[in-house]
């Protein structure tokens, strides 16, 4: 480990030496990652289908019962989404473990008209296990392979790496039935214009196979990597996108600022192919 040779007795060690050693040390320390912090948050997004808004999204970031807890919660307000009542509510607990979040129990409630779906994720990382039930079936155990994750807190975790100097974007995220190894790329960084106002953000694009669906998200590096757009869709099929209009992070309310200069928006691309 680098840290033995920065403490050996000095005595020891010729002039030359101990300046390479000391350099070599100031190096490893400085190349060394920070433990991304996290704080507690709500956003509120605007959701739309085809360019027609149909919902909105809340999602928090909460302390809860000496450890967090992540809370989505999807509602339809226009269109055929509110005549159905749509609804897809989401939470997950957990505990921080050297900045990163291990899930402990996740949920999954999804109504639309008639339909009342529900899906459990219970983790055992002593015993390397996680146990998913999907609604009155038994029990799926599956081995947790790596740092497996629930849908959201991936989406914690994918903030808390792209906040590292060399993000990996692979992820295994557990599902109703498998364990699904999900591989993410960073694009080019892009001004975006929101109801926060102009913000630089690092956009990420799901890596998919013979594929025309595509997914995106945009992410904020002053405000935490908080999401600020989401997209997902099919080429030539449907488009789902969302949209923050109002985010608190921590005890501080963000305000809107002045939108995109001319000059920051000539320095984005207009589009993202989406031959995927």
């Amino acid at each position: 480990m680098p840290s033995r040779y920065c403490y050996r007795p000095m005595a020891t060690l010729v002039p030359s030496r101990l300046r390479i050693l000391l350099a070599i040390c100031i190096a490893l320390l400085q190349a060394a990652p920070a433990v991304a912090e996290i704080h507690p948050y709500s956003a509120l997004y605007s959701i739309s289908r085809n360019g027609k808004l149909i919902g909105k999204v809340e999602v928090s970031l909460q302390p809860e019962n000496g450890g967090w807890a992540i809370k989505s919660e999807l509602r339809g307000t226009h269109g055929l989404a509110k005549l159905l009542r749509a609804r897809d509510t989401e939470h997950v607990s957990g505990q921080l473990l050297e900045g990163r979040f291990l899930p402990e129990n996740y949920t999954r409630h999804t109504r639309v008209a008639s339909i009342d779906d529900r899906w459990f994720a219970n983790f055992d990382w002593d015993a390397g296990q996680v146990s998913v039930i999907h609604d009155k079936d038994d029990p799926i155990v599956m081995d947790l392979v790596g740092e497996s994750l629930d849908p959201l807190s991936l989406k914690l975790e994918m903030r808390r790496r792209l906040s590292l100097p060399e993000p990996d974007l692979r992820f295994h995220m557990v599902e109703e039935d498998e364990i699904d190894e999900q591989n993410f790329r960073i694009l080019r960084s892009e001004w975006l214009e929101t109801s926060l106002g102009c913000l630089e953000t690092v956009p990420v694009e799901k890596i998919r196979f013979n594929s025309k669906r595509y997914t995106r998200a945009w992410h904020a590096p002053e405000l935490a990597y908080i999401e600020v757009r989401m997209e997902h869709g099919k080429t030539g099929g449907d488009h789902l996108e969302m949209r923050i209009t109002e985010l608190a992070l921590g005890d501080l309310k963000i305000t809107p600022r002045p939108g995109c200069s001319s000059k920051q928006r000539m320095s984005s691309p207009e589009s993202i192919s989406e031959d995927k």
